[in-house]
C-alpha cells in the first residue's frame, strides 16, 4: 500500500504536467479504440444472420459494365437459389449536389425484395402499397427522419448517367442495417436506354443457408465464364468492400496512422518521466541510502509511467463511446453510410486500448527506470550539494 501511495504521489507531483501527458494519450486512445474499431468493421464477416446469405452478381470486368436482364432467367433455376431481382445504381441528384444529400438510389424487383432483403422490416400494407404503384418507392427510417418525409411525399431526382428524372412518391419505411438508401420500381426505368437494351446494373440473389454461398457462385461464375457477358459472383460482404478498395488501401493506411500516433505518444510520455527523473534525483538518492534496492526504484519510476499510462488509458476508453457515437451520424449522413450502420465497437478494441496503455507506459517508463536504477548515491548526494 506504501509502494502505490508513493506511486500516485509521484504521478500528480507536476500536476500540469500530469493532466498534459494524460491528454496526449487520451486523445491517442480514442483514436485507437476508434480506428481498430473500423478495422473490425470492415474485415468482420457478415456470415451470421439473414443477410449472409445474398449474392451479388456484376459483370466481370466492373461494375461500370452492364449485364444482360435475361441472366435472370439462367441463374434462378440453380439449386439453393431462392430470389433474384435486378438491380440498377440511378445516382440521381436530390436537392442539390451536396454531399449532406446524398443516398443510395437502387431500382428493384418489388416482388422480390422482400424474400432477398429479409432482414429489413416494413409494414405489410406499405409493402403491398409499394407493390401496386409503379412510381412509389419505400425508403429507410434514417432517410425519413433526416429529410422529414412523410406517406405520400413525393420527390424529385435528377438523372446523371442515366438521362431520366425521377418523380417518385413514398408509399412505406423499412427498418434495418442499412436506412440510408431508396428503392423504387425497375419497370420505372422502362423508358431510360438501360431498359430498352435489356440490360441491368447488378443481380442480387438469396440462398436457403450460408453455406450455399460459396457453392452458388462458384456456380454462377462457371455457368457465365464462356458467355459474352461474364460475371463474379461474390458474398455481400465482398461486393461492399470493393468500394472501400477503390479508396486505396485503407486498411494500411490506417495501420499506419495508427502506429505513428503511438509512436508519438510514446516518445511525449517517456520525455515526461525523464524529466520527472531528473529532477528527483534528491529523492532517489535519499531513500537508495534508505535502504531501497535498484530494482526497487526501478520499478517505483516503471510502475509510474504504467500508471500515468492507464489513466489516460481509462479515460481515453471512456470518451470514445461519445465520440464513436457522434462519429457514426456524421457517417450516416456521408456516402459511407452503409459503414456507420455497421460500425461497433467491439470487446477486442477495448482490449487492444489497454494493452497499447501498458506499451505506452512500459516503454515511455523504461530508459528513465533504469537510469534511476543506476544512479550513484554518491553521486547524487554530491551533485545535490
Amino acid at each position: 500500500m506504501k509502494f502505490l501511495r508513493l506511486v500516485f504521489k509521484n504521478v500528480f507531483r507536476k500536476k500540469t504536467r500530469t493532466l498534459l501527458t494524460m491528454g496526449s494519450i487520451v486523445l491517442v486512445l480514442v483514436l485507437t479504440v476508434v480506428l481498430t474499431s473500423l478495422l473490425a468493421t470492415l474485415e468482420r464477416e457478415n456470415s451470421e444472420g439473414k443477410g449472409g446469405t445474398r449474392i451479388f452478381v456484376q459483370h466481370a470486368s466492373g461494375l461500370g459494365y452492364f449485364l444482360p436482364l435475361s441472366h435472370r432467367q439462367k441463374i434462378e433455376p440453380i439449386p439453393g437459389v431462392l430470389a433474384v431481382t435486378p438491380e440498377v445504381w440511378f445516382g440521381g441528384t436530390y436537392i442539390d449536389q451536396r454531399p449532406q444529400n446524398f443516398f443510395g438510389q437502387l431500382s428493384t424487383d418489388p416482388e422480390t425484395w422482400k424474400t432477398i432483403f429479409d432482414d429489413f422490416s416494413i409494414d405489410p400494407a406499405q409493402l403491398t402499397a409499394w407493390q401496386s404503384q409503379r412510381d412509389s418507392f419505400i425508403a429507410g427510417q434514417q432517410l425519413i427522419d433526416r429529410y422529414h418525409w412523410k406517406i405520400g411525399d413525393r420527390i424529385q431526382l435528377t438523372g446523371s448517367y442515366i438521362p431520366l428524372n425521377l418523380s417518385l412518391v413514398l408509399a412505406g419505411t423499412y427498418r434495418g442495417a442499412d436506412e440510408s438508401t431508396i428503392f423504387f420500381h425497375n419497370k420505372y426505368l422502362e423508358n431510360s436506354w438501360i431498359a430498352r437494351l435489356g440490360q441491368t446494373g447488378t443481380f442480387v440473389l438469396r440462398v436457403t443457408r450460408p453455406e450455399d454461398v460459396g457453392r452458388v457462385t462458384e456456380a454462377i461464375d462457371a455457368y457465365f465464364n464462356n458467355s459474352s457477358a461474364p460475371v463474379k459472383a461474390m458474398p455481400e460482404k465482398q461486393f461492399q468492400l470493393q468500394f472501400v478498395e477503390m479508396l486505396g488501401n485503407v486498411k494500411l493506411l490506417i495501420r499506419s496512422i495508427l502506429l505513428a500516433v503511438l509512436f508519438t505518444v510514446v516518445l511525449i510520455t517517456a520525455n515526461t518521466m525523464a524529466m520527472s527523473a531528473r529532477e528527483r534525483v534528491t529523492e532517489i538518492a535519499v531513500i537508495r541510502a534508505l535502504g531501497f534496492r535498484p530494482r526497487d526504484v526501478l520499478w517505483l519510476v516503471l510502475a509510474e509511467s504504467v500508471t500515468l499510462a492507464l489513466l489516460g488509458g481509462v479515460v481515453g476508453v471512456l470518451l470514445s463511446f461519445p465520440f464513436t457515437r457522434l462519429l457514426v451520424e456524421a457517417l450516416k449522413r456521408s456516402p459511407a453510410a452503409i459503414f456507420a450502420y455497421n460500425f461497433r465497437v467491439p470487446v477486442s478494441s477495448i482490449a487492444t486500448a489497454f494493452v497499447a496503455a501498458v506499451v505506452i507506459g512500459t516503454v515511455s517508463g523504461f530508459v528513465p527506470a533504469i537510469r534511476a536504477a543506476r544512479l550513484s548515491v554518491v553521486t547524487a548526494l554530491r551533485q545535490v550539494a
